[in-house]
């Protein structure tokens, strides 16, 4: 009897006290900051005066909390990005509290004792994650849980691709490659830049099997795309750099073709022409075609060429269905042609070395400062920037999805001698 009324008036406590921080009435993250700020030397010296990060508003989501700050004069969004990773660690170094929430989901009819235990290891390895922005004010997201670390394959619908997982809601965001048809992606080796490659091209095949072509051109010695040699939807795949303009050449006559094709029809765009074949020049290791690091004058006047094709297909390609993806793991100096760059509105930058090699990829820093997590990225378009977590695919997954579309050499000759439609013809749907 004596237990169960200790037990009550505990549990009792806790849930009080749980309940009033779910509330919010003991939430203190925003003064912390505030702290952690000064005690970083973010403030600024005016004659006799200190300038200080003064809090304008404070917000509470289902994912956390998301606090704006007006900056002293003196200081830049940059100066607090540097300090990102202090902030982090500042606001986890606290005492982990039991909360209203957490308590509502225990089952009272079995062991109270070891599921408190339960949860209370949990909560010791439950760490908080923030992000950086700035509007005119700074703002600093405190998400109460970290975004997750595997997220599995799944596969996108038409031309939308996945991209990630975002940390508000888990919400899954997905590339559209009919809005923004041109892709840069970056990121050091074996943090899930090939990986995110090989989503891709599944999702493609997965929901646009007869309509989705490739012209692949793998500058690694072939080991991340090999695969897909034999598949029906890979009109071209090159290896080397004398490859690869014979790839790229390939692709530029056919959107030629389908230039000509529109302009006999009097149409200004596939989808007003209602052609369905995408055509997707997807090219690994894009460093690989630096004429900067060329030996010989052949070879420069070999890679230099494949860079002008590039840029013709990307600045000409949108209206005439085809979609540029180049990648790259050294992101350093000109490594990414300029005008590639400038013309692909979506960048998926995955963990770099330097500050350097984030803005070679995304005109920011900010990559560098990704947590060491394979798959961890920033996905930034024309108006959005956002910290995902990339999808995982399983070579079983690419094995059963290619396999019923796999087909032999000598079927590939006889199927372009008798019907050569994936470099000659446009396939239209009907109106």
């Amino acid at each position: 009897m004596l237990f169960e009324i200790l037990t009550t008036s505990l549990m009792g406590g806790i849930a009080l006290k749980a309940f009033s921080k779910s509330r919010g009435l003991s939430s203190n993250d925003s003064g912390k900051i505030q702290r952690i700020m000064s005690l970083a030397g973010l403030n600024v010296r005016d004659g006799k005066d200190t300038l200080t990060t003064q809090l304008v508003k404070k917000k509470q989501f289902e994912w956390g909390w998301e606090y704006k700050f007006r900056i002293p004069l003196g200081r830049s969004f940059t100066d607090y990005e540097a300090k990102q990773h202090v902030f982090e660690d500042g606001l986890n170094n606290r005492r982990k509290h039991i909360t209203f929430n957490d308590l509502r989901q225990m089952d009272f009819n079995k062991d109270l004792l070891q599921q408190l235990q339960q949860l209370w290891k949990a909560k010791l390895t439950e760490q908080k994650e923030i992000e950086l922005s700035y509007d005119g004010l700074l703002i600093v997201r405190v998400y109460d849980k970290p975004l997750a670390k595997e997220v599995l394959f799944t596969s996108g619908k038409g031309w939308r691709v996945p991209v990630g997982v975002t940390r508000a809601m888990n919400e899954f965001k997905y590339h559209d490659f009919e809005m923004v048809p041109h892709v840069v992606l970056g990121g050091a080796t074996r943090y899930g830049k090939s990986n995110f490659i090989n989503s891709m091209i599944t999702s493609l095949v997965r929901s646009e099997p007869s309509s989705v072509n490739f012209y692949l051109i793998d500058l690694k010695g072939g080991v991340e795309l090999c695969d897909y040699e034999n598949m029906k939807q890979t009109i071209s795949i090159a290896y080397e750099p004398h490859e690869a303009l014979h790839t790229l050449q390939l692709a530029y006559d056919q959107m030629r073709n389908i230039q000509r094709e529109l302009k006999r029809r009097g149409k200004k765009n596939v989808q007003e022409a209602c052609i369905k074949d995408r055509y997707f020049v997807v090219i690994d290791e894009v460093g690989e075609l630096n004429a900067a690091e060329a030996v010989t004058k052949e070879e420069k006047r070999l890679k230099l060429e494949c860079q002008t094709i590039m840029s013709q297909i990307e600045r000409l390609g949108a209206g005439l269905g085809f979609r540029l993806v180049v990648a790259t793991q050294y992101p350093v100096g000109d490594v990414i042609p300029r005008q590639v760059k400038q013309n692909a509105d979506a960048k998926l930058c995955f963990r770099v070395q330097s500050g350097v090699a984030s803005r070679v990829v995304l005109d920011a820093e900010g990559a560098e400062a990704l947590p060491m997590v394979k798959g961890r990225a920033i996905y930034q378009t024309a108006d959005k920037r956002e910290i995902l977590q990339t999808p995982l695919i399983t070579p079983q997954i690419i094995h059963d999805t290619i396999q019923p579309h796999i087909i032999t050499k000598g079927e590939r000759v006889e199927e372009t001698a008798i019907q050569p439609r994936r470099t000659d013809t446009v396939t239209f749907e009907e109106v």
